[in-house]
């Protein structure tokens, strides 16, 4: 899977936050791109469904709209805490650490 480009947005929670962050090609180390790339493989991210928003969930839990860009196609999934499968559970933990360590920078 050749990815370009990761965008990553989180909003929603008690406080009503909005994180977002746009990962380029190269913007990352290797070990943190191959991980990215590992889960997204794992997930077959392009074939996932745009709404993984179950009926269940939670007040002030957070939304998180993940769009993959890659040479030959662009997806984007909709999701949320309590909805989200275990191994998407793994790429918001990791998305949401980049986006929180690039906020604390600007």
């Amino acid at each position: 899977m050749d990815v370009e480009r990761i965008k990553f947005e989180r909003t929603g929670g008690f406080t009503g936050m909005r994180i977002a962050t746009d990962i380029e090609k190269g913007d990352l180390s290797e070990e943190q791109s191959q991980a990215l790339l590992d889960i997204l493989d794992a997930l077959d991210f392009p074939e996932l469904p745009e709404h993984l928003i179950g009926d269940s969930s939670m007040p002030d839990e957070f939304t998180y709209t993940i769009t993959v860009e890659a040479d030959d196609w662009k997806h984007t999934v909709v999701t949320g805490d309590s909805s989200a499968p275990e191994k998407m559970q793994e790429l918001l933990q990791m998305l949401n650490r980049i986006a929180r360590r690039r906020a604390r920078k600007h």
